[in-house]
């Protein structure tokens, strides 16, 4: 099978994943108002939060108000990216290895990575991604004599930021077929997920400014929002910029490698 065949083979998949998933979520529709609802009321909360902040000093992290707003905005449409694409899987992924769904899903002739992370988009989160979207919009607006060309960057960086978090969220799934049930991982996955939605430069005073460091090149939950909206609030660092095109590949290949590792370790549900 060509390249173009295989792309052709993944988009009809994917668009027939996409359906079913529409009709899922429609088919409760009051069901689908509370989830929009629930995640307007989540995402507003972490508005207000730093709102609340900027009431009691002027700079937080070296970012005053209208800075800061542009991360925000910027984290909250990247996790409504990833809320739509990968969170429903990866929710249910243990349900799947305890019902022994895994066992099927590891026999279809597409990528496993693929089927596992794909088969389910949340449609109910699209409003955010919307919102959020024109709330970045809107925050650079405010900027004095911003380059809208900057926001090129994020072309690069957001997909990033991204890898970080489905890397992670799948690394992490994948331990729970070695331990078969390991409920425990998903707090470990939120509470490092909590980093990628502050910014960095708060860590500057940890450890004389080598946990932001950590933060950046070792659990780089900072590549989530805090370094591309750097990309749009400062000056360009070369040094940030090479990381952002090589992490991604660095960490696609050592999630595959572990998730091989993981599958030849797996028992079957059956067995």
């Amino acid at each position: 099978m060509s390249f173009a065949d295989t792309i052709k083979k993944y988009y009809i998949l994917y668009k027939s994943f996409f359906r079913a998933s529409f009709v899922a979520d429609l088919e409760f529709r009051f069901n689908f108002f509370i989830l929009i609802c629930a995640e307007f009321i989540w995402y507003s909360t972490q508005l207000i939060l730093y709102e609340v902040l900027y009431r009691h000093t002027s700079r937080l992290a070296g970012w005053n108000l209208d800075q800061m707003r542009v991360f925000i905005f910027l984290a909250l449409f990247v996790d409504s990216i990833y809320m739509i694409l990968w969170d429903p899987n990866f929710v249910k992924f243990a349900d799947d290895l305890r019902k022994g769904n895994l066992d099927l899903l590891l026999t279809k002739p597409v990528n496993e990575i693929f089927m596992l992370t794909s088969q389910k988009i949340s449609i109910s989160h699209v409003p955010c991604f919307f919102i959020t979207g024109g709330g970045l919009v809107w925050a650079l607006s405010q900027l004095p004599d911003f380059n809208w060309f900057k926001m090129l960057w994020l072309i690069i960086m957001i997909p990033s930021g991204l890898s970080v978090i489905f890397c992670g969220r799948f690394a992490l799934n994948a331990t729970t077929i070695l331990f078969q049930r390991a409920d425990f991982l998903q707090y470990v996955w939120f509470s490092l997920f909590r980093f990628g939605l502050r910014p960095d430069g708060i860590y500057g005073a940890v450890m004389n400014g080598f946990f932001r460091y950590i933060m950046i090149f070792i659990l780089p939950f900072a590549m989530v929002a805090s370094i591309p909206a750097r990309f749009l609030l400062e000056p360009l660092n070369p040094l940030y910029l090479i990381w952002g095109i090589l992490m991604p590949m660095i960490l696609l290949t050592l999630t595959q490698k572990y998730w091989n590792y993981c599958v030849r370790n797996y028992s079957s549900a059956s067995s």
